[in-house]
């Protein structure tokens, strides 16, 4: 009896670590999705995983389209942390830029953490909260310049 309720509780951990390891591969996913979209210069694309009831999704939609025509851009973002519930999760991000002007040649980087959150709708994580999104702002020169 006793090792029947072992193995059942394993079993359960098991399955919670199984969907956790697919929730944060999931929420990674939508991640890159966005990083991509910048890469290839398409800001549409780059949206697609935020929700419309995001509350600067037009201010984000406008600054992705800005910088994508004057900039050709490389990103990355890393995990810095990371809490998941079963229908959230909150991340930070150390997002970089690299931005290397269309017509300028000039190359800027960019580096400033990101606070997002994911939620599920309609069984698809989307992007509910990014902040701050100053980052992506096509007008923010670097210092000095």
């Amino acid at each position: 009896m006793a090792a029947t309720a072992l193995r059942t509780a394993i079993l359960l951990v098991s399955a919670a670590l199984l969907i956790s390891a697919d929730q944060s591969r999931d929420v990674l996913s939508v991640i890159n999705h966005v990083a991509t979209g910048l890469t290839g210069g398409d800001p549409a694309d780059a949206m697609t995983p935020f929700s419309k009831s995001y509350a600067k999704y037009d201010t984000l939609r406008n600054y992705f389209i800005a910088l994508t025509n004057a900039f050709q851009i490389t990103n990355e973002a890393d995990i810095v942390d990371e809490e998941d519930s079963p229908a959230e999760a909150k991340l930070t991000l150390e997002w970089s830029l690299n931005l290397t002007g269309k017509v300028s040649n000039e190359n800027t980087r960019r580096t400033q953490q990101v606070e997002v959150r994911l939620a599920l709708e309609k069984h698809q994580w989307r992007i509910v909260d990014f902040s701050p999104i100053s980052l992506f702002d096509p007008q923010v020169r670097p210092a000095g310049k």
